[in-house]
């Protein structure tokens, strides 16, 4: 037998798994190679599905930031206030109109702590709030409450609520929008007080040309009378008193018919402090002492050059009316001061309590008539600038009025200050600015 052609039992089983092995590792490897092929198609589309999609959402974000962006842009350029709470109360934004509004410092949005409560303070109407809205649900659309703000002033604001919601509905916060209604209410208050005196002006004219006439022929025969009874002093004093009580009823008619008449204002450009001086040296000289214990004290700087645009004649009048009021402040001692200063439109603010009616000026005047007299009780402090009010036994109510009325045709404003037992204090104040020429009273 031929060794070289028997076949190794050995050697051929070898070769037969080598021969499997190397089949199965074939498969593997074509599987492999399917499975990568497939893998790499996957990637591809996820990679282009994924592409467009961080393009969607860049699109998106881009979207969002102009949004938001022209969301904010609203929110800064509004006139009104816009106050965002979360549900605990905390301010999550606060617009500029809201700040300034409000008096707040500009740097307040930097605080993450700010409470609702720290920047607004109601002092009439507070349940009308975004703190209301987020605790019983309610939204309120034009609500006015009264609020003082961080430099003191009191505003009247019209107010509107809503709730903010999540993308799930669900509440985090409420939104209060407002805006500063004050002036709007100072107007139709003082529309109505202008209504109620031309109203009372034209009775008050027509009662006085009615008693007017009889009038004269009483105290006519009463001046007789007193002539013819000069051998009868009993009979001669009832009859001079007679006379002396038409001239006091004379007066007061002439009185209403000051306060019924529609003068014209002639302004004139005038040195206050020199004004303010000259008049009050005429009010002595016409009325010297009359009964008068007290003084005038006068308080200002005598170097004060400040130009206000009055009607001389009408100004004096109201000048007169409010020295010779604080004269007769309830004591036979009482004495007055009179103060004149130059003022911030700021500070013409704060000491009128938001009734200054001096827009367009970048100063003011001010004219303090102060008395130590018995003081005004704060129930009818609101009241003395109403015609025919007086505390006084004799008095007719109109001097107030018609000083009113005067600082009122010259853009100017007027406020009382009294404390009972202590005094009172009337603080007139002019725009200085040039104003027209001819207005009407």
């Amino acid at each position: 037998m031929d060794d070289r052609k028997m076949t190794d039992p050995t050697t051929t089983g070898e070769i037969e798994r080598f021969t499997e092995t190397y089949s199965s590792f074939n498969k593997i490897i074509n599987r492999l190679q399917r499975q990568y092929l497939t893998l790499r198609e996957t990637y591809a589309r996820q990679s282009e599905k994924l592409q467009a999609t961080n393009q969607a959402l860049q699109s998106a974000m881009e979207d969002n930031r102009s949004v938001t962006e022209f969301l904010n842009g609203i929110l800064t350029s509004l006139a009104s206030g816009v106050i965002a709470i979360d549900k605990t109360g905390r301010v999550t934004h606060l617009n500029p109109a809201a700040r300034e509004l409000l008096g707040l410092e500009k740097e307040i949005h930097r605080r993450a702590d700010i409470r609702y409560e720290e920047i607004i303070t109601a002092t009439e109407g507070r349940e009308f709030s975004a703190m209301e809205t987020i605790r019983s649900g309610r939204t309120f659309d034009g609500a006015e409450k009264k609020v003082k703000t961080a430099s003191g002033l009191v505003l009247i604001l019209s107010v509107s609520t809503s709730i903010l919601k999540n993308g799930m509905g669900e509440t985090v916060g409420a939104v209060e929008l407002f805006h500063d209604i004050s002036g709007i209410r100072r107007m139709e208050e003082q529309l109505s007080r202008m209504k109620i005196l031309a109203g009372l002006g034209e009775m008050a004219a027509s009662v006085a040309h009615e008693i007017r006439s009889p009038l004269g022929g009483v105290g006519g025969f009463a001046s007789l009378l007193a002539r013819d009874l000069k051998d009868d002093p009993a009979k001669k004093e009832m009859a001079e008193k007679i006379v002396a009580g038409v001239q006091n009823i004379n007066q007061t008619i002439e009185t209403l018919l000051a306060f019924a008449r529609h003068e014209e204002v002639h302004k004139k450009r005038v040195n206050l402090r020199e004004y303010i001086d000259a008049a009050l040296d005429s009010f002595i000289e016409e009325h010297g002492h009359n009964g008068y214990l007290g003084g005038i004290n006068r308080e200002y700087d005598r170097e004060l050059n400040l130009n206000v645009e009055i009607d001389p004649q009408l100004f004096r009048q109201a000048i007169f009316n409010l020295v010779k009021n604080g004269l007769e402040a309830g004591r036979a001692d009482t004495c007055v001061t009179v103060r004149c200063r130059r003022i911030t439109i700021q500070e013409a603010s704060e000491t009128l309590g938001n009734d200054a009616e001096l827009y367009g000026c970048a100063l003011a005047a001010a004219v303090e008539i102060e008395d130590n007299g018995t003081g005004i009780p704060a129930q009818d402090l609101g009241r003395i600038f109403s015609p025919f009010y007086s505390t006084k036994q004799n008095g007719t109510g109109l001097g107030l009025s018609i000083a009113w009325k005067i600082i009122k045709a010259h853009g100017g404003d007027i406020r009382a200050e009294s404390k009972v037992g202590q005094g009172t204090k009337f603080t007139i104040v002019l725009p200085v600015k040039s104003g027209d020429k001819r207005e009407t009273l």
